[in-house]
């Protein structure tokens, strides 16, 4: 835990002030989880992500006291941007899973093979995909040159190491476009505990379906202080926007 704390000193920077609240308020967050007051812990570790921490251990702790305190909207939604940062950390997906397990929806997640794909999916992180674009993108250009300078395209090892490396980059890069335009899609995580989902901006409309506390919706479009929200299938429908929260 001292690590996490000297760490934490060092990527906030800024005044000694703020830095000793922050580490306090970080260490009164797991005591109370140990003496099992989940909602006190759970406001210590918002005061921490809400000096502008981003970290997937400081998510995780937030999405269990949510768990424990009884708010699985809450914790569904710092577990999922615990997962962004972390998408390999055995203890995030376990929990995320149990999370989502007590949703009974139409927007429950897949699973069986349908899951293990989607984690096959998140397996590598953005910054590593990005390292592996550049790198092998930076070989093939290498390479690329090096045999236009010696001036000669014929058969041998140096081609095929380039077009192995154009390949890999090719489709790292495609890989990574993926990536980002799916995780930069507007999302919302419901919080409340039971919505009708309306088909129109406002509580006088028909219900169109329900939605449960925890599911992720994807964002279509916002007015007022309502959202449209879409199923997987591409069904709409409007639910107030105090009680969803942007993932």
């Amino acid at each position: 835990m001292s690590r996490w704390l000297l760490l934490l000193v060092c990527w906030l920077g800024g005044p000694a002030w703020a830095q000793t609240d922050l580490v306090g308020a970080f260490n009164r967050g797991n005591e109370y989880y140990r003496q099992g007051q989940y909602p006190q812990a759970r406001d210590q570790y918002l005061e921490v992500v809400a000096a502008g921490v981003q970290d997937p251990r400081a998510y995780y702790n937030l999405g269990n006291a949510c768990f424990k305190a009884g708010r699985l909207g809450e914790a569904v939604l710092w577990y999922k941007r615990a997962q962004r940062l972390a998408p390999r950390d055995s203890e995030v997906r376990a929990n995320l899973r149990l999370a989502e397990a007590l949703r009974f929806d139409q927007t429950s997640p897949r699973g069986g093979a349908g899951q293990w794909l989607e984690e096959l999916y998140l397996f590598p992180t953005l910054d590593e995909l990005c390292l592996a674009f550049s790198l092998f993108f930076l070989a093939a250009c290498g390479l690329g040159g090096w045999r236009l300078w010696r001036g000669a395209w014929a058969g041998g090892w140096q081609l095929a190491a380039l077009i192995g490396c154009a390949a890999v980059a090719v489709a790292a890069g495609g890989y990574l476009g993926a990536r980002v335009y799916g995780e930069t899609r507007p999302q919302v995580v419901v919080l409340a505990a039971e919505l009708n989902a309306r088909s129109g901006p406002g509580p006088e409309q028909p219900a169109v379906f329900a939605v449960r506390e925890g599911a992720c919706l994807e964002l279509a479009r916002r007015e007022g202080d309502w959202v449209l929200v879409r199923l997987p299938g591409g069904l709409g429908g409007w639910l107030p926007a105090q009680s969803v929260e942007a993932l």
